[in-house]
């Protein structure tokens, strides 16, 4: 925008400035601004001027000291009403306004001024102590921004309603919303607000209380964050909830959790209705014996498939946890993590690769007599089996060790542990080989709670991705049997393709799986088929080259998946094309092996140019045969009576007279007929 530099007067020509103009809106001191989709927000000035004989006003707005922009405006002849609305770049720099106004002489006063302003991104803060632990010490930025008072679950004051920097009392954030400011700032340029509502040993039913009649009350923890939001006048423009919470319920009455979570949920897309993730925490293991425990922390897991935009995150495996809370170490690395999915959901990260949470997809028995288990997680995961840890209990020193293998349970809690003899990983896939067969029906990944005798909670092992993202805890998730082995045919036809029969196996299945090996004997995946179709046509010749090669042999198999399993590959099918179609039913059948040799063509060459010739039986030789050519539609084209030499194999036949095409080619013998597809190409 190109700028207009004018010399301002500053004189006291303007007498009571201060109550000649009344604003009515004007930013905040240290205000954020929600960005839109060009990274950049409207300051929406406006405002009336009382006073007689004052009709224009100017607005400078510098970027940090150096001058942005300057725009003048007269006001309404009628009301003295005036508006500006100056744009704001999301980016590290603060902007200020200063208003005047000008009397008809020329002279300017200034009415108002505000600094400290940005544009940039909000997000929302709910949860109990896990969500608000602080430290002593934060690294401060005039990018970071919160709104309003969080004194937790105590009253609250109207009048706590200041934009204020993330890092002081007003603010009440955790360490890891700090370091998720961090690195927004850091990586991206991007001012960042985040409002915090979390309210430590706090219920779930207590953050869901919302008043019909007034949602935003400051009488419950629900009302006061909203309130919160309203003032600072982003609750429409909020980008994400980050809901850290579930301990409450699972030392208590873990089945609350599920009861209450969708009415939690269905409140705050009403209320923010611009939210667009859910980053949804699993919370870790406690050492309060509920069994159910594991339940709720697997509704947090499955909460992405219930609700589509949430993103659940593990927290299981971070370090220094204490049982309950962490220590600093703990609540920054959760930062970073949360970080990643805020990058690749808002910020249009490339490096998006395996950096959420593993969350299981499907368990399955992957051979006939159950002694191998396949678990299979969300797809792109690079999954990573953990060796045996060491730890240590820092009080005594004493070191014990810990195997994956026996925090995985069928049944449970009934069932058994370490059944596992050994894994391999293959992609998003853990293939676990069993000590035994196993009848199971269910398994659980990590028990619903944990209490040792040396550090008194659990520390690891943990199930990670190749990125150290450790898996989402299951539980009592179903093992499924394997899926029918399907049969598989394959069948030639003529020269221009294979085509592969199976059998429907009599349970849903999702898709079908084509694989095809050559002479290498290496299978490669060639058709993803719907699960209702049971063939498919393997063509001879693609777009740009011949995909398949006359005479060559080839080998088939296919597979069936559904959501829950899997089949074994089918046995496997061989075929080849050859110029052998069919036979005349009212004459012998000669099989293709008494024509020619494995892997020769019948009719050669083929396709031909201006000479083909037939392969014959031996039987044949010296006697007559009928040749006959016709049209794929089976109009006569060639029909006459041919003499086989004697000693001879082959019968020349000239196609210099036929015209580019496919054509169906008979010989008949006494003892039988061949039929073939001829190919004319000039």
């Amino acid at each position: 925008m190109k700028v207009t530099w004018i010399a301002l007067l500053f004189f006291g020509s303007l007498v009571g400035h201060a109550q000649t103009v009344r604003l009515e809106k004007w930013p905040a001191r240290l205000q954020l601004f929600p960005r839109d989709s060009l990274s950049q927000a409207v300051v929406p000035i406006a405002g009336r001027v009382l006073a007689d004989g004052v009709r224009l006003l100017s607005l400078v707005v510098r970027r940090d000291q150096a001058l942005h922009q300057y725009v003048r405006t007269k006001t309404d002849p009628a009301t003295g009403r005036f508006v500006f609305n100056p744009i704001i770049k999301a980016e590290a720099h603060q902007y200020s306004f200063d208003l005047f106004l000008h009397n008809a002489t020329g002279d300017s006063v200034r009415v108002a001024r505000r600094d400290s302003i940005v544009s940039g991104d909000v997000f929302l803060v709910h949860g109990q102590s896990n969500a608000v632990g602080r430290f002593d010490e934060y690294v401060q930025s005039p990018f970071y921004r919160s709104f309003g008072v969080n004194n937790g679950d105590v009253p609250y004051n109207p009048a706590d309603t200041a934009w204020c920097l993330t890092n002081t009392t007003e603010g009440l954030n955790a360490e890891w919303n700090v370091a998720l400011q961090r690195l927004i700032l850091e990586q991206y340029g991007i001012p960042t607000a985040i409002m915090n509502g979390a309210a430590g040993s706090t219920s779930i039913s207590q953050h869901a209380i919302r008043e019909a009649t007034n949602p935003a009350s400051l009488n419950t923890l629900y009302g006061r964050l909203l309130y919160r939001a309203t003032k600072a006048g982003v609750a429409g423009r909020v980008r994400a909830m980050i809901w850290r919470q579930g301990e409450a319920e699972a030392a208590n009455n873990p089945a609350d959790y599920e009861r209450i979570y969708p009415q939690l949920y269905a409140n705050w897309k009403r209320d923010y209705p611009g939210l667009k993730k859910v980053y949804h925490t699993q919370i870790n293991l406690l050492t309060n014996d509920k069994i159910t425990a594991g339940s709720l922390r697997d509704y947090q897991r499955r909460s992405k498939t219930i609700f589509g935009d949430n993103v659940p995150i593990a927290t299981v495996g971070l370090p220094a946890y204490q049982g309950l809370h962490y220590s600093e170490a703990g609540y920054r690395q959760f930062g970073a993590e949360l970080f990643r999915l805020v990058a690749r959901d808002f910020y249009g990260a490339i490096d998006n690769s395996n950096v959420a949470s593993p969350n299981i997809q499907k368990i399955f028995y992957s051979t006939s007599d159950q002694t191998e288990i396949t678990l299979e997680f969300d797809p792109g995961q690079v999954m990573r089996w953990p060796a045996d840890t060491t730890l240590t209990n820092p009080a005594s020193k004493a070191r014990y060790v810990q195997s994956m293998a026996n925090f995985l349970y069928t049944d449970y809690p009934l069932g058994e542990a370490g059944i596992v003899r050994s894994v391999r990983e293959s992609g998003n896939r853990l293939v676990l080989t069993l000590t035994k067969a196993s009848n199971a029906q269910t398994l659980t990944y990590l028990p619903s709670s944990y209490r040792d005798n040396e550090l008194g909670f659990y520390a690891g092992p943990t199930i990670k991705n190749q990125r150290g993202m450790r898996a989402l805890t299951f539980y009592q998730t179903s093992i499924m049997p394997l899926l029918p082995t399907p049969s598989l045919r394959a069948i030639p036809v003529d020269t221009v393709a294979i085509r592969l029969a199976w059998n429907a196996t009599g349970t849903a299945v999702d898709q079908w799986i084509i694989e095809r090996a050559d002479s290498t004997g290496q299978f490669r995946p060639i058709a993803t088929l719907p699960g209702t179709t049971t063939t498919f046509t393997d063509q001879r010749l693609g777009d740009k080259a011949a995909l398949l090669r006359v005479g060559a042999i080839y080998q088939y198999r296919v597979r069936s998946f559904n959501s829950l399993s899997e089949s074994a590959y089918s046995p496997v099918a061989t075929a080849s094309m050859r110029l052998i179609l069919s036979v005349n039913e009212e004459l012998p059948v000669i099989e293709a092996v008494s024509l020619a040799a494995p892997g020769l063509a019948i009719i050669v060459p083929n396709p031909a140019i201006d000479q083909a010739g037939v392969e014959l039986p031996p039987e044949w030789t010296g006697d007559t045969v009928t040749l006959l050519i016709a049209s794929q539609i089976g109009t006569p084209i060639v029909h006459r009576t041919e003499r086989v030499p004697a000693g001879a194999r082959y019968l020349p036949i000239s196609v210099s007279n036929l015209p580019t095409g496919t054509y169906v080619l008979t010989v008949l013998h006494r003892l039988g007929g061949i039929q073939g597809r001829l190919l004319v190409v000039r």
